[in-house]
């Protein structure tokens, strides 16, 4: 379901939701369907040859552990004809910036930043550099490499205020959407009950199979829940 919200609805809808936003390349309808088949209720809004999407609660419709709705949004792979994607996070006090780049086979991209030091490492996710980030924004020409990394070893500032200053000096859009959740032209989408309820239930599958392994065969089964919420 989508809607229009009034400001009142809007700020009422975001309190204590965080800050997040993810830029795709597709048109809103193109977008509203692919949030449908997701796992949040999200808010999303066009944005100059973007949609902009962040989530209208905090948290998401799927059962734990995967019910934090800007870590869900932050991990769910993106229709590869809407790529690259970005997307900018305040995920338990660190700023998170992500790249799903265009093209097959192409793992998404992390860094991630924490105040008072700057870029930490993350060895379990791929590393984003400062070029694939000018790249997918489409900002080789509006924005210095220098002036960008230069952001991102600082430690300086919130998580917050280092997103807001990357979006601006890349020259995108969408800086009202991460900082309230709410912008001109604004519209709420629902995820479908019944994908929610087939995603629950293929993790809770994959969990008890692991545990009837693990008791059979005392060691891990290979296989993870992280799986299904790959899928979605």
């Amino acid at each position: 379901m989508r809607r229009v919200r009034s400001n009142t609805v809007a700020a009422d809808a975001r309190s204590g939701t965080g800050h997040g936003l993810l830029l795709v390349r597709r048109s809103p309808a193109s977008v509203g369907r692919w949030l449908r088949k997701g796992l949040v209720a999200a808010t999303m809004a066009p944005l100059d040859g973007w949609t902009g999407v962040t989530v209208s609660e905090h948290t998401a419709r799927s059962a734990a552990p995967y019910d934090t709705a800007l870590e869900v949004l932050a991990a769910r792979p993106a229709p590869r004809g809407g790529r690259p994607v970005l997307g900018f996070f305040d995920l338990q006090g660190r700023a998170v910036v992500t790249v799903q780049p265009a093209g097959v086979r192409k793992a998404q991209q992390w860094v991630v930043w924490e105040p008072r030091t700057g870029v930490v490492e993350t060895p379990s996710l791929p590393r984003l550099g400062v070029p694939g980030l000018l790249e997918a924004a489409g900002a080789g020409r509006s924005a210095r490499a220098d002036d960008v990394a230069g952001v991102l070893r600082s430690g300086d500032g919130t998580p917050l205020d280092v997103l807001v200053t990357l979006l601006g000096m890349l020259g995108l859009p969408g800086r009202e959407l991460l900082e309230r959740g709410d912008c001109s032209g604004a519209s709420d989408v629902e995820p479908s009950t019944r994908g929610v309820q087939m995603f629950d239930r293929l993790v809770a599958d994959e969990a008890q199979h692991r545990s009837e392994w693990e008791a059979a065969w005392g060691g891990s089964s290979g296989g993870s829940p992280d799986g299904a919420r790959e899928a979605r």
